[in-house]
């Protein structure tokens, strides 16, 4: 018999099982029916929920951006944690070192999940609605105020600052970064991975100079 669950832990549960299945198979496997079996629900229980397919996976892209968010923030936090309170460019990059690692530990144990990301920005942007956009908008909007928190502590506590303005500085880091974790997801050259991203290391430190 079906346990009775309250309408919020339900569209958890229904929630969980579709990401389960798109990290599995990809975004096209999911459907109201496969969700359903996996959940162990009737498809009823699903359209109660969820209206349809594109509700429920609005509602798997803002749970995913919201998770990996919250990790990115944790991964960068532990960078600041390590800062040793030495100041100027070295300080600087090895701060920033920190806080690329941590997001590259992240990435290499969520494998499945970062290639979703980029479905889902692919299945966002196809939609056509705004509200499609939104999502994918989201997804980058969320990585971007991390990264600017991140590269905003890091000049504080290294006493340098950023000569262009700091949300340029994390746009062009993650869209450098994007494509490089892009084609990890092809070849798991992780040694290549980690030496782009040294490259990309110095260019942003380049855009920094010490505090006034």
């Amino acid at each position: 018999m079906l346990s009775r669950l309250p309408a919020e832990e339900r569209r958890v549960q229904l929630v969980q099982a579709a990401l389960a299945r798109a990290e599995q198979d990809g975004i096209g496997s999911v459907t109201i029916r496969r969700v359903a079996e996996d959940a162990g629900v009737s498809l009823g229980v699903v359209h109660y929920c969820f209206e349809n397919k594109e509700e429920l996976m609005s509602a798997a892209i803002e749970t995913i951006v919201t998770d990996l968010s919250g990790a990115l923030r944790n991964a960068f936090a532990q960078a600041g944690d390590a800062a040793r309170g030495d100041r100027g460019a070295e300080a600087l990059r090895e701060m920033l070192r920190a806080g690329i690692r941590g997001m590259w530990q992240l990435i290499e144990n969520t494998a499945n999940v970062q290639l979703l990301t980029y479905e889902i920005t692919t299945y966002a942007l196809r939609g056509g609605s705004e509200e499609s956009r939104g999502l994918a908008t989201r997804q980058y909007e969320f990585n971007t105020a991390e990264a600017t928190t991140f590269l905003r502590d890091c000049a504080a506590r290294t006493g340098t600052r950023w000569i262009r303005p700091v949300e340029h500085v994390a746009r062009l880091s993650l869209s450098v970064i994007d494509g490089i974790v892009l084609r990890w997801l092809v070849d798991r050259d992780s040694e290549a991975a980690l030496a782009q991203f040294d490259d990309v290391l110095e260019l942003v430190v380049g855009l920094a100079a010490p505090a006034e």
